[in-house]
């Protein structure tokens, strides 16, 4: 019940997640009254591991190739009717690419008391790393060598304390659940740019809230039902601050401060603070009209206040605030274990985040992250979503699943990018995502299983809107033009394999994974020609003995060479080993790809008791 979106852009940052502790995870399509705001496509739901009934302890230890190694350790149990959980986790490496050296660590503890009656749990986590990155090539550097970094020196460094407390009882014929949580988030960004100067930018995201559910199960109209009523609220404080430096610690020049709009001598050009209020209340009915047939309405009211304070010029704060109800009606339809069917109506709704309010000027695009403010205010997105599927369980270890959805989006918010160093975020009036999803596995002889999935998505623009690009000549989009960077088709087939050997359990497994083409950013007018696709193949092995497990993964077995990202840049650089241009406006426009990773194998092992 706790969202790990940082409230500054509500991105999420993968590499703060506690996956060791992680028991499951579980997908929630399309949007949800019940997940609010942000849940436009679907809701990715991770549950944690509480301590075992019995003690049990394990450790990992991996290698690979570029100096990767890691670290994990886990152990878990219950004494006095109170279990708990610990993981740790410690990894390092020097990167595929120059100049990408990564350093992780993560402390995550689990503690709670489960009765007849009542559970209460506490979670801890504490993290710290830094990660060192590379970004885009023009492609005629990346034709010389994948590995080159552009601009050698940035890095992302967060450190992290999260604190959740959650519970659930009985009361009122009902069950109560909810959760208090404290987070903060302070994190370093260092940018080198090829230009003069370099920033620094120092974000801390503090935030709380709580949530407060109750369920029971009642009788409407003489049919079964579910009641679900809720509430939640949160509070975020956030600060940026930014600092244009010639290397980091040391201030820019004073005239490239000057240019910037910057503070002479400390080089402070951004110190902005948001103290964001999230409010919701919903409900939702699940109603049972036979033992087949059943529907589920839902309705969410969700409110957000969003205050910019500017620091440096009180002219540039402002005060944003919206409202949206969501509804949402569904039915589900099971004739037989065997056999399920669905469909939908959602709505979905989408505050701008603090960055986006906070660069949304086209006639100003923001030196990012150096320029920083109230800026016209962005309208929040919704969404309109309609999606049925049907499941088949025909068999043992076979499955078929299929759906289609169609999802109008209304003023979604797009990135837009005129230079290589400078953006803004604009609402688009309307687009559409609209596709169909299979997936499917058979079991086979042997051990042996067959399955595979595919999805086809038509990202598309409905609306007539210039959008700024690199491209002097990039004319207006138009409706049906795809959106950049969002490959039509996506597929994968595997087989893998499952012996028990005496003691031991041998799995073996082949994935192939395939993205057909897209267009890049800059090129929202689909006139140039598609970054190709690419398909890549995965091998894993892994045996499983008395208390110890040996692993083998392989990525893109066969080296295969690709990008997955494109925008359109000026190269300011100039030729790969040449002379940068005299002026760098008149530097050339290229294609910047991001390249990705090539052949990686990394080998662990196990113990456990």
């Amino acid at each position: 019940g706790v969202r790990i979106n940082e409230p500054d852009a509500q991105e999420v940052n993968f590499d703060l997640i506690p996956m060791d502790a992680v028991n499951r995870a579980e997908l929630v399509r399309g949007p949800s009254a019940i997940f609010g705001k942000n849940s436009l496509a679907g809701s990715l739901l991770l549950f944690t591991d509480r301590g075992a009934s019995k003690s049990e302890t394990s450790a990992d230890l991996d290698t690979g190739p570029y100096g990767y190694r890691s670290a994990h350790l886990k152990a878990s149990g219950t004494a006095a009717g109170i279990d708990g959980l610990l993981t740790a986790r410690l990894s390092e490496e020097h990167g595929w690419r120059d100049a990408t050296d990564a350093r992780t660590s993560m402390l995550f503890g689990n503690i709670g008391r489960k009765r007849d009656s009542s559970d209460v749990a506490l979670s801890v986590m504490y993290a710290r790393d830094k990660l060192f990155e590379a970004g885009s090539l023009p492609e005629s550097y990346l034709a010389a060598s994948p590995r080159i970094n552009y601009t050698p020196g940035d890095f992302f460094q967060p450190e992290v304390f999260d604190l959740a407390l959650r519970g659930q009882r009985y009361l009122g014929g009902g069950q109560l659940s909810g959760n208090l949580f404290w987070r903060r988030n302070d994190y370093e960004q260092y940018n080198g740019n090829v230009l003069p100067p370099n920033s620094d930018g120092f974000v801390r995201n503090l935030s709380a809230g709580g949530l407060a559910e109750w369920t029971r199960l009642t009788r409407i109209y003489g049919l079964a039902a579910t009641v679900t009523v809720g509430a939640e609220y949160s509070h975020a404080n956030v600060g940026y601050r930014f600092l244009a430096v010639a290397r980091r610690g040391v201030p820019a020049d004073s005239g490239d401060l000057a240019d910037l709009g910057c503070v002479v001598p400390s080089g402070l050009c951004t110190d902005v603070r948001t103290r964001e209020d999230n409010a919701a209340l919903y409900a939702q009915s699940a109603i049972s009209f036979t033992r087949a047939l059943s529907m589920t309405v839902a309705v969410r009211g969700d409110y957000v206040r969003l205050p910019i304070t500017d620091l440096l010029d009180a002219a540039y704060s402002g005060i944003n605030s919206y409202w949206r109800p969501s509804p949402k009606i569904g039915i589900n339809y099971r004739p037989s274990d065997e056999v399920r069917a669905y469909a939908a109506f959602n709505t979905g709704f989408r505050a701008p985040a603090a960055l986006e309010l906070s660069c949304a000027d086209a006639t100003a695009p923001c030196s990012l992250p150096f320029a920083l403010g109230a800026d016209p205010p962005l309208k929040p997105v919704t969404v309109l979503d309609y999606e049925a599927g049907i499941e088949l369980d025909p068999a043992s270890r076979t499955n078929l699943a299929m759906s289609a959805f169609l999802s109008d989006v209304r003023n979604d918010i797009l990135f837009v990018q005129p230079t290589a160093t400078t953006g803004f975020f604009q609402n688009v009036a309307r687009t559409r995502r609209a596709g169909v999803d299979l997936s499917g596995a058979v079991g086979l002889p042997s051990g042996l299983r067959a399955y595979g999935s595919y999805s086809y998505v038509a990202a598309t623009y409905r609306t007539t809107v210039q959008l700024a690009s690199a491209l002097d000549d990039e004319p207006p989009v138009q409706p049906g033009d795809r959106l950049p960077n969002s490959p039509a088709q996506r597929a994968s087939a595997g087989l893998d394999f499952r012996r028990a050997i005496s003691r031991s359990v041998l799995e073996a497994a082949i994935e192939l994974h395939g993205v057909s083409g897209q267009y890049m950013r800059g090129d929202e007018a689909n006139v140039h020609p598609e970054l190709p696709g690419y398909a890549v193949t995965d091998v894993r092995l892994i045996g499983h003995l008395p208390h110890a497990t040996l692993r083998a993964y392989v990525t893109n077995i066969f080296n295969r060479r690709y990008s997955n990202f494109g925008v359109y840049a000026q190269n300011v650089k100039g030729p790969l080993n040449g002379p940068p241009p005299s002026d760098p406006g008149d530097a050339p426009v290229e294609r910047f790809l991001t390249p990705g990773q090539p052949r990686m194998f990394v080998l662990s092992i196990g113990v456990e008791q």
